[in-house]
């Protein structure tokens, strides 16, 4: 018994163990995918902020002399003016690209860009990123990967639209692009922030193990009471009844027998002696009957069928069995399938009435199902029990306890169904 004991606990101490660890490990990648998606996400956020301030740098630099002149007449030396103007802006790496459009009716065009394959471009403009740069706002877009944008593919890069007009009052979008670096500042970021984090998960996860290993030793504990009491209660009635049996067999019988000699050596009323050998000989078999029913012999899996065929044929009315197989029981879910099954059956012969009872009995997939069904008056299986059937709860009890379900199918009038699933395995 010890070393059953010994063996249960480092089992549940494993198990405890494993699922402590897997619970920190969950715990952990949900810590690091919600850090890695914030800092990624603020890391978006800060590359636009800083490419928007680029832009408008660039723009303090660049759009006042651009208002100045007329856009639709610039040449070579106003495009190399603008160059001068970026030069320090592409020196440091600030600026990889500059284009500025200029607005003609629906559409616009390329007059002045640091790729002169790009000068002389036209597209049509958005009209809702037309409205929002004529009110002053600088648009942040990510680049698109897109023909238009072929040249400027190299790297992160987020374009700034910027709007303005030129001295003859058109028009005009500057567009700068700005190098970002968001997945380097996320790896980073995150390389920073995640291992403290991870660290402190860790300390957590360990500081709470002894309290996750009590929990789960007491929980053990509590099911095992559970378990112990509801079997005591399904014993209960069996361990009465086995006293009563005791005192039938020491005390009546004798008595009977005795009778039953004594009236065979009477002959003064012999019309008699036949009735009373009959009435004698009835009860001697009524009781032993009851014995019968009441000492049931201990069964294991191998003597379960027979045990359940006897349950059924010793009351009235006799139960029809129908075993399905039952390999792969353990002699503690038999015991529990054999005290399940008398107290169904007592409960349809006692208390519904029944002309027919059928119990079913298979082993499938390492779950042993019995059902009990029978013809009687039924009832309504939502309401609490009446006093004194309390048969229904200890079965109920004792299939949870064990790991199993019961299921209860009744209607006024139209009989029930009792089906108890317990795994095969206890």
């Amino acid at each position: 018994m010890k070393i059953l004991r010994a063996l249960r606990t480092r089992s549940l101490l494993g198990r405890t163990l494993l699922r402590h660890g897997l619970l920190t490990v969950t715990a952990l990648l949900v810590l690091c995918g919600l850090v890695a998606g914030g800092v990624w996400w603020l890391a978006h956020a800060e590359a636009e902020r800083r490419a928007e301030q680029v832009s408008r740098r660039v723009a303090a630099a660049v759009v006042v002399p651009l208002a100045e002149r007329d856009l639709g007449a610039a040449g070579a030396r106003d495009r190399a003016r603008l160059l001068d103007d970026l030069e320090p802006f592409r020196t440091v790496g600030m600026v990889s690209r500059v284009k500025v459009w200029l607005v003609e009716r629906d559409s616009a065009r390329v007059v002045f860009s640091d790729e002169p394959r790009i000068e002389g471009v036209t597209r049509r403009f958005d009209p809702v990123l037309a409205a929002r740069l004529d009110a002053g706002e600088a648009v942040v877009l990510t680049v698109p990967d897109d023909p238009e944008h072929r040249y400027e593919q190299a790297g992160d890069l987020r374009e700034v639209f910027l709007g303005f007009s030129d001295v003859a009052g058109r028009a005009a979008r500057l567009e700068v692009y700005v190098p970002v670096d968001v997945e380097g500042a996320t790896a980073r970021a995150v390389g920073l922030l995640l291992p403290p984090a991870i660290a402190g998960m860790g300390a957590v996860a360990l500081a709470v193990l002894p309290l996750s290993v009590a929990l789960a030793r007491r929980r053990e504990r509590d099911r095992a009471e559970r378990r112990d009491a509801a079997l005591y209660g399904l014993a209960a009635g069996e361990l009465a009844r086995r006293d009563l049996a005791r005192r039938l067999h020491d005390d009546v019988l004798p008595g009977l027998a005795s009778a039953g000699l004594m009236l065979d050596l009477a002959a003064a009323r012999p019309e008699l002696l036949g009735r009373a050998r009959e009435s004698v000989g009835d009860g001697v078999t009524r009781i032993r009957s009851v014995l019968d029913d009441l000492v049931p012999d201990d069964v294991g899996a191998a003597g379960l069928a027979a045990a359940l065929r006897a349950q059924a044929r010793d009351g009235i009315p006799p139960a029809r069995v129908e075993i399905g197989g039952a390999a792969g029981l353990t002699d503690r879910t038999a015991v529990l399938l054999h005290r399940i099954t008398g107290e169904l059956l007592r409960n349809a012969r006692a208390h519904a009435a029944a002309s027919r009872i059928t119990v079913t009995l298979a082993v499938t997939g390492g779950t042993a199902r019995l059902d009990v069904a029978d013809d009687g008056t039924g009832f309504d299986p939502g309401t609490g029990p009446q006093p004194g059937h309390i048969g229904l709860l200890l079965v109920r009890r004792a299939a949870a306890d064990a790991g199993g379900r019961i299921d209860v199918r009744s209607d006024p009038g139209a009989g029930t169904v009792v089906t108890v699933e317990l795994p095969a395995a206890t």
